[in-house]
């Protein structure tokens, strides 16, 4: 009897195993013929929970130094409405961790974290801002690789990547590996890239018979002639952006060399070291003496240079098309409505010749999310992060919401009058900062139909086209993204970390006549007891192990 109760026990334990094992596969089947689940870009661009529409919302802490055009308006992201909007079409909760201060406190606080252990779920940076980049903080242990993850839950990043094999080899490390989730500019929306240069005052050229200047000789005559009719010193920098420094921003491209490594063919050289660099300095040295130059740019922070350049008391330095030209010319024309600032050729040293030294940027912005090995929950976060690839989700990034931020106009986004106007006064970039990430790096595609409406003024759009005339060169001097093996990158940031000191020291010296010009000849000395060569070869040996990608 009990045999065969038992028997009919386990014929009924069969059927209902049979059956979940059914129920189960058609699940599985179910859920495959969704888009984005089976690796084919989803048309909506919308992540699917793993748990249904029904499952709470994943929550993912997110460190991400918060942009100063949102810090203006908003304490966190999470008041951001195109984040509100992306947590809903993925279900997934972010919590931002922003680091206070500047960007060197924002470097000590993501040491501190790294050093803890204790990481957030995400992290959203320039990867050139911490040493040996993600592949030191992979080996260590703090992120994860994401190959798989994006082969199986990104789809549109994935279909990104294999169209644009340049765009693939920018984001992975030598092996092949990929760690981030990157900020691109990518097809037919993504072609600016060279947003800054020198800006000048033109209503003063126009005023005084000079033409735009394109070689150093003209820049010359354009500003002696300025500082000798103006009575100011014309033209105008900061410390940060030191004349003859790594972060210079001003005519040694003209010289034929770049401000630090950069591209002779497939050789890496180092720009200091070039004879041209000496005729740079002799040439800024001469203009120091004769006034053409602010005699503070060494001690100016951006503050001090726009104070200058907004009344009147310089008449040219390097600047953005946004957040300088931007800035500045309204505040010009509310005392004088008759001033211009233009955007100016990067400069030559013969008339014809074309410049190849711009600040032209890769297709990859170098800023992109990681996922910490603590993630618990990676694959939903890789949905999320794709969901920003898609053309619903890069139109939410770019424009935010339809029908309040923006419209479609002939099928182009424009942004309202809650952007172009707004009605709490705000400027365009804080008043997208309040609503949007558009105007700053943040994973996705960038869009440049942003820039054609963040770009208000003639003199913007007008700059976004000199800027851009020649930034096709720079891709035969400028030296890609390339990545450093963890060893290689502390060394080479020891030997630059010296090398680049003493040189601004040496430099500013020079250009202010404390020092003689053939005193650099010393200096270039010093740099090879510093390792300046060695670091040239590890320079090489990435760019190297780069075109074998």
């Amino acid at each position: 009897m009990k045999k065969k109760a038992f028997s009919k026990f386990a014929l009924l334990l069969a059927i209902v195993l049979t059956f979940g094992a059914v129920a189960t596969a058609c699940s599985k089947s179910s859920n495959n013929s969704n888009g984005s689940a089976s690796g084919t870009p989803s048309q909506s661009g919308e992540a699917q929970s793993s748990g249904g529409a029904s499952a709470a919302p994943v929550n993912l802490k997110v460190w991400h130094p918060l942009n100063p055009n949102a810090q203006a308006v908003v304490q966190s992201l999470s008041d951001v409405e195109m984040v509100q909007e992306w947590e809903k079409k993925t279900n997934v909760k972010f919590k931002f961790e922003h680091p206070t201060g500047t960007s060197a406190d924002a470097q000590q606080q993501f040491g501190v974290m790294i050093a803890s252990g204790e990481y957030p779920d995400v992290i959203i940076w320039n990867m050139g801002n911490f040493q040996g980049g993600p592949a030191k903080l992979f080996q260590d242990g703090t992120i994860i690789k994401l190959n798989e993850l994006i082969d199986q839950h990104a789809p549109n990043l994935k279909k990104i990547l294999d169209e644009n094999p340049l765009i693939a080899k920018q984001i992975k490390s030598d092996n092949g590996d990929i760690y981030v989730f990157p900020n691109l500019k990518v097809g037919d929306h993504g072609k600016y890239k060279t947003f800054s240069g020198q800006m000048i005052r033109k209503d003063w050229l126009d005023e005084l018979g000079l033409a735009m200047p394109e070689t150093i000789d003209e820049w010359e005559n354009v500003l002696r002639t300025i500082k000798e009719k103006k009575g100011i010193f014309p033209y105008t920098s900061e410390k940060t952006t030191l004349l003859g420094s790594k972060d210079s921003m001003d005519f040694l491209g003209a010289y034929g060399i770049g401000k630090d490594f950069y591209l002779d063919g497939s050789k890496v050289l180092y720009g200091p070291q070039q004879p041209a660099f000496k005729d740079y300095l002799t040439r800024m040295q001469q203009w120091y003496k004769d006034g053409l130059i602010d005699p503070d740019y060494a001690s100016n922070d951006n503050s001090a240079k726009e104070a200058k350049m907004t009344s009147g008391k310089a008449a040219a330095t390097f600047g953005y098309i946004g957040g300088s030209l931007g800035a500045w010319l309204p505040a010009l024309q509310e005392s004088n409505p008759s001033a211009m600032l233009a955007g100016v050729q990067y400069p030559v040293l013969n008339k014809g010749d074309e410049p190849r030294f711009t600040e032209t940027g890769w297709d990859y912005s170098n800023t992109g999310a990681l996922i910490s090995s603590t993630n618990k929950n990676p694959a939903e976060t890789v949905k999320a992060l794709d969901y920003l690839f898609s053309e619903e989700g890069a139109m939410l990034k770019n424009f935010g919401i339809e029908g309040k931020t923006y419209t479609l106009v002939d099928g182009q986004p424009k942004y309202t009058d809650l952007i172009m106007a707004n009605p709490d006064k705000l400027p365009i970039g804080q008043a997208m900062g309040k609503h949007f990430i558009a105007n700053y790096p943040f994973p996705g595609p960038d869009d440049d139909r942003y820039n054609d409406q963040y770009y208000a003024l003639d003199a913007q759009k007008e700059a976004v086209k000199v800027f851009a005339q020649f930034a096709g060169n720079a891709a035969s001097v400028l030296i890609p993204p390339i990545a450093m093996t963890p060893d290689e990158a502390s060394e080479y940031a020891k030997i630059m970390t010296d090398v680049n000191t003493y040189r601004e020291e040496v430099v500013t010296k020079i250009i202010m006549g404390s020092s003689q010009i053939d005193s650099f000849d010393k200096a270039l000395e010093q740099f090879k007891k510093m390792g300046i060569d060695r670091a040239i070869e590890i320079q090489q040996a990435a760019f190297d192990r780069f075109q074998q990608r």
